[in-house]
């Protein structure tokens, strides 16, 4: 069985809007993975630069999601995205406590969100049994252009499909 979760990221002056799917595959176990807040649109705004200067990334970290990885082996969370004609940058970062009930596993450096990209590592050796194959982090999305990017007038819209995934590892 699949489930899906959707998420929807849009920004204004970069106009970048990404949806991102929450899936995992069960096996004979029952794995979990939603948002614990957040989940509904999301607007990222990059302004225009000061002259002589390029402009401020424009960043959220609104969303929270919760795992239970019962795969019965160590698991990972992977990224990856569709963005057709992309002309700006996303990059995504999961950011998980390092103490108490945030989940025991290796979280992996920020990902920058490219067409057609493979699965990226997010978070890696999830523990295969209680408490550490259940945790929760923040989804950080940073968008940034550069004034030789040109704007959304010129280019269009990026549109990401993001796509998290749990899996064994």
């Amino acid at each position: 069985m699949r489930t899906c979760d959707t998420h929807i990221l849009r920004s204004t002056a970069l106009a970048l809007i990404a949806l991102l799917s929450l899936l995992w595959t069960t096996q004979s176990q029952a794995q979990e993975f939603r948002y614990n807040s957040g989940g509904g649109p999301i607007t990222l705004s990059i302004q225009t630069a000061t002259a002589g200067s390029e402009p401020n990334d424009a960043t959220d970290n609104a969303t929270e999601i919760y795992w239970d990885a019962n795969f019965g082996a160590p698991s990972k969370i992977t990224v990856s995205t569709i963005a057709p004609g992309q002309s700006f940058d996303l990059y995504l970062l999961l950011s998980v406590p390092s103490q108490g009930g945030g989940g025991q596993g290796v979280a992996q450096p920020e990902v920058q969100l490219i067409d057609g990209m493979l699965d990226a590592d997010l978070f890696t050796d999830i523990p295969s049994t209680l408490p550490g194959r259940q945790g929760f982090g923040t989804l950080e999305y940073r968008a940034a252009a550069t004034v030789a990017d040109g704007n959304s007038t010129m280019h269009g819209d990026d549109v990401h499909i993001v796509t998290l995934t749990v899996l064994a590892q």
